[in-house]
């Protein structure tokens, strides 16, 4: 295979999508010739989490993988996992010392990325949990049967051992005395734990327990008794997760949700094992009051979409009906809470922040769940990115996290596996054995499996296409916007002369050379074509 001069680097739409910007087909280029090692480094060049990642990531790089085009995503997040598992981290090495000093509180995702890339570049930092274990929300809140809390001491182990300081069982109530104490800069992680409610009859019943702190109970070993009969309430992963936990604990149990199957926040594997493992669901549904071991239900109908851009839900009128329950578990969601900490908030509880995460009190930064409220592990390691450059800059550096990746040497892009080639099924633990603890449901590709896998994908990083519209002669069928799933066209904003608003091939850069939009233009008004030099 031979080196083209001319070739560059594009951004792939995979790695466009990772908040925290993974370099996803060059650590899947390296996993294609066995290199797991290898692929590792790419990873842990952006995110020190990359076991908890291969886990529990929602992918949301697999939503806007290229190979969507032809039959199905890329296993990205399991080739991830098979890259943590199989290849052994590299040591890091860590800048001179500053002499600064560092306190992060909160030691969930976004803290802890935060306080690894602050102690590569040199500053001395301390991280301080007021629960008895670290991990935040990836210990606490997600289950062990989609991330094994092994997996969560090792991230974390690795990080400590690099020099993080870390003080668990230590609650700290004021950031700003937090800070005179004699710390140079302090980062607020602390997430969103105070759970939201529905403000109906009946909601503080003793048979009501919130969602996060079911979960809580059950990860720590200490499962509260939930009878015969569960309700859970919401639509999220919370609420699923506690649902799949219900059941773990013998319980039978109704999921309710006020949208339909369509709007749930929810992932669609986890929607999809909760159903194998007998979780009832029903939609357009959601509980008006609560008493006496019953829950009063109204039918709902999707009206016009809300500020969520998801269509609202409204009652149906005289649709009520009750459900008896031992146990209703509210999953409704989560806010964060800046008045624990003594820091200016907003209505919705978040901390308030100015665009480099910095609050209203010098020296004090905040980032995460505890600044944009419930969010996805990836959204929160990339927040903790931002705040380590933004407290870097702050202490007198360069807000540059460092990279130690050698440069790749960029080739003509490899074979592809042909078009309908599927990616390998995930095997699964049998839904008796999974009822029976909260061990992982999921295995992990086989070696030969996952450089399998890594031939699937389409190297869109160095393919590039030349695409363009003869805007006299489209019509604006809008074909071509539909089947184009990357985003290369859009709809032009003047006229032609047939007195259509043609099609642009806005972002030809993003082209893959399907040709599906060749295919179906009815005006033949599209060209494609390879483009010889890639300069």
């Amino acid at each position: 295979m031979g080196t083209d001069p001319h070739l560059k680097k594009l951004t792939a739409p995979c790695r466009e999508a990772c908040p925290a910007g993974i370099d996803v087909p060059r650590y899947i280029r390296h996993i294609r010739e066995g290199r797991f090692a290898a692929a590792l480094a790419v990873i842990r060049q952006r995110i020190p989490f990359p076991s908890v990642c291969g886990y529990a990531c929602v992918h949301p790089c697999e939503q806007k993988c290229a190979r969507n085009q032809f039959d199905e995503a890329i296993a990205i997040r399991m080739l991830k996992k098979v890259a943590s598992e199989k290849g052994k981290p590299a040591r890091l090495s860590l800048r001179p010392a500053t002499g600064k000093k560092v306190a992060v509180i909160g030691s969930g995702p976004c803290g802890m990325t935060a306080a690894h890339y602050l102690n590569l570049l040199g500053h001395r930092v301390t991280v301080l949990e007021a629960l008895k274990q670290p991990g935040g929300m990836l210990r606490y809140g997600i289950p062990g049967y989609r991330l094994p809390e092994e997996i969560v001491d090792r991230e974390i182990d690795l990080i400590r051992e690099s020099g993080v300081q870390l003080i668990a069982g230590r609650r700290v109530s004021s950031a700003e005395a937090l800070k005179k104490s004699g710390y140079d800069a302090v980062l607020v992680s602390t997430g969103a734990w105070k759970p939201l409610r529905m403000g109906i009859p009946g909601e503080n019943s003793r048979q009501v327990i919130d969602g996060i702190s079911f979960l809580q109970k059950v990860n720590e070993g200490k499962s509260p008794a939930i009878g015969r009969k569960a309700i859970v309430v919401g639509g999220g992963n919370t609420a699923l997760d506690a649902s799949r936990a219900a059941r773990r604990l013998g319980a039978e149990v109704l999921q309710l949700y006020r949208r339909t199957a369509a709007e749930m926040p929810a992932g669609f594997e986890e929607t999809e094992e909760a159903i194998e493992e007998g979780v009832q669901l029903s939609f357009l549904t959601a509980p008006i009051r609560i008493a006496k071991g019953k829950v009063v239900c109204i039918r709902m109908r999707l009206g016009d979409a809300d500020a969520s851009g998801r269509r609202a839900p409204v009652p149906l009128p005289g649709s009520e009906y009750e459900l008896p329950f031992d146990t209703l578990i509210m999953g409704i969601g989560q806010s964060a809470d800046a008045e624990v900490i003594r820091l200016d908030g907003k209505k919705d509880g978040a901390v308030r922040v100015d665009p480099s995460l910095s609050t209203n009190k010098k020296g004090i930064f905040a980032a995460g769940d505890a600044v944009k409220g419930p969010s996805t592990i990836i959204e929160a390691i990339a927040q903790g990115r931002q705040a380590a450059e933004a407290i870097d800059r702050f202490l007198g550096g360069e807000g540059i996290l460092p990279e130690e990746m050698q440069a790749e040497t960029v080739t003509t892009p490899p074979e592809t596996a042909r078009r309908g080639t599927m990616r390998p099924a995930i095997a699964k633990s049998p839904i008796k054995k999974r009822l029976t603890g909260f061990d992982p449901v999921e295995r992990t590709y086989g070696a030969a499996a996952a450089v399998g896998e890594a031939t699937r994908c389409l190297s869109c990083d160095l393919v590039d296409y030349e695409v363009a519209v003869n805007d006299s002669l489209c019509k604006d069928c809008g074909y071509c916007r539909e089947v184009c799933t990357l985003g290369v066209f859009a709809q032009s904003d003047r006229f032609n002369t047939s007195g259509y608003k043609p099609t642009e091939a806005v972002h030809a850069e993003k082209c893959i050379g399907c040709l599906r939009c060749l295919y179906i233009c009815p005006d033949f008004s599209i060209t494609v074509r390879e483009k010889t030099c890639r300069g």
